[in-house]
């Protein structure tokens, strides 16, 4: 063995994890799948001792990116009632762009939230194809209505000419 002591070793060890990349991810894949109750036991031990920077910098990225906060309970909510389809934070980010970060209905910026066409507790599906970005206020006031029920209100309380 060229380096009896563990120090020596460990150092060499990162040297060559520097130097051959592709094959000590490799490795570790294949001692992952091979020891899963050893990794699992390593990412607890792992999680445990650094609890409170992990929390810290989960919460510093929910709330960067709330989005993936909207998308996931969206889905819970879909799941509860048995709705198919899922979307995932980038589709709705991908929707909200195209709309240009207003609201489907009435065209106004700010806090968007999903809203079905054809709402889930009508039979509607949690697919990205049902889903439009609604100012809260819109959203509220098409409570169960389809997309074409609510743009039909709309209209009618535009009165005519408009």
């Amino acid at each position: 063995m060229p380096r009896k002591d563990p120090d020596g070793r460990r150092a060499y060890g990162r040297e060559w994890m520097k130097r051959n990349p592709e094959r000590a991810r490799e490795a570790m894949r294949r001692w992952r799948t091979a020891h899963p109750e050893a990794h699992n036991a390593d990412t607890r031990a792992d999680y445990e001792k650094h609890r409170e920077q992990r929390l810290t910098q989960s919460s510093i990225y929910h709330r960067e990116h709330p989005e993936i906060g909207r998308a996931r309970q969206q889905n819970r909510r879909a799941r509860k009632l048995a709705a198919e389809g899922s979307f995932t934070p980038a589709d709705w980010l991908a929707l909200v762009e195209f709309w240009g970060g207003r609201c489907a209905y009435c065209g106004e910026g700010g806090v968007l939230e999903a809203d079905h066409r054809v709402p889930l507790s009508r039979g509607g599906t949690n697919h990205i194809a049902n889903i439009l970005p609604a100012c809260r206020r819109c959203n509220a006031k098409k409570h169960k209505m389809t997309e074409e029920e609510f743009r039909a209100r709309l209209a009618k309380e535009a009165g005519p000419g408009s």
